[in-house]
């Protein structure tokens, strides 16, 4: 299981707060592909000029749903609901219920969801009105995994889900599981794309004037 660590070294000459969210993941399914909402995974409060700090990020995945407890628009939060972790290389399958104790029931491999993916597939025991929600998971150092991207669930489907190890960092003051507005910061953000690279560890220093970079070691 490879593990990857994240580092954020303030060098702003100010205290900042930054936030570390992933690429939302490739999702289809037989009635289209939902809007994807991406999730704030690991957030940092208040970190010291010339001080950083760390998340590591290892490559389980965990299927995850949650009640919805405000609409999918920025600044909702998903502080609840429950995971499962999945294998991408076996192509895993959870199912979810609503029927008795809501949640993913079981988990099936190896199973029909492609190459790197997994599937959730739901069954006709809700509606669109219940306003559960699926997405994914992972760890970010707390104890119960953290969502890292969403979408509103619908009955009656099988959605095949790619994750994408792609990560940005920004400043801002966010909540983990808060819906982040991408476009409005994304010109302003630092890539990490451990893809191809040896290297292990990326250091994001932000710097004096605002800017971002990245290192790899």
């Amino acid at each position: 299981m490879a593990t990857y660590t994240i580092r954020i070294y303030n060098q702003s000459l100010a205290n900042k707060s930054y936030v570390v969210f992933m690429q939302p993941p490739v999702v289809s399914a037989s009635g289209g592909t939902p809007p994807i909402y991406t999730n704030a995974w690991a957030t940092f409060e208040n970190v010291t000029n010339g001080s950083w700090d760390t998340v590591e990020y290892s490559d389980t995945t965990y299927a995850y749903w949650a009640p919805a407890n405000a609409a999918l628009t920025p600044g909702a939060v998903l502080d609840s609901g429950g995971a499962m972790p999945v294998n991408t290389a076996t192509g895993n399958a959870v199912t979810f219920s609503n029927t008795g104790a809501t949640g993913f029931t079981s988990v099936a491999s190896p199973d029909p969801a492609q190459n790197g993916s997994f599937s959730i597939t739901s069954p006709p025991d809700f509606t669109p009105a219940n306003s559960f929600v699926f997405g994914l998971a992972s760890h970010n150092g707390g104890v119960v995994p953290a969502p890292t991207a969403c979408f509103q669930a619908q009955p009656n489907e099988t959605y095949n889900i790619t994750p994408v190890v792609k990560f940005y960092v920004a400043d801002g003051l966010y909540t983990p599981g808060q819906v982040i507005d991408v476009p409005a910061i994304s010109d302003t953000c630092a890539a990490i794309d451990f893809t191809g690279q040896p290297q292990t560890t990326a250091t994001v220093a932000h710097g004096p004037n605002g800017a971002f970079t990245v290192t790899y070691s």
